[in-house]
């Protein structure tokens, strides 16, 4: 029986640290995308005061493909953004779901552990008893 517990527990242990090491790379992701939409507002700011100071720029339409391009690639960071968080929300249910698991199997093995203990005690006080009676019965 013990071995079965111990067994399970290895297998939800397991589960846990596949279900964590899934919510780190889907965290890595949603940090990169931001990383990546704040180097853009960067990127967009330093453009404006760029595009407000040099005329040729405003001429040729350049300002207006600039921004263009900034509000296109914007569009598409917050699309990116907010598959990673649909993603997010599924991977920490599930990593909430596997620790509930691995602590109740946690609980479950030092229950067992402790009732183990427990009968062996017993056991032993149980054979000194009967070794303290049968040796007093011959000492008489």
């Amino acid at each position: 029986m013990s071995n079965d517990l111990q067994d399970l527990q290895t297998i939800t242990q397991a589960n846990y640290q596949k279900a964590q090491t899934s919510m780190q790379s889907v965290q890595l992701e949603e940090s990169r995308l931001r990383a990546l939409l704040a180097e853009l507002t960067d990127k967009e700011n330093t453009g404006r005061v760029m595009m407000a100071s040099d005329s040729a720029l405003q001429r040729t339409g350049a300002d207006e493909n600039w921004m263009r391009w900034i509000a296109r690639s914007r569009r598409i960071l917050n699309m990116q953004l907010a598959n990673v968080l649909v993603r997010k929300e599924t991977a920490f249910r599930e990593l909430q779901a596997h620790f509930g698991k691995a602590d109740v199997m946690e609980k479950l093995l030092e229950d067992q552990i402790q009732t183990q203990r427990a009968q062996r005690q017993t056991r032993l006080v149980t054979s000194i008893l009967e070794l303290e009676l049968s040796c007093g019965r011959s000492g008489r």
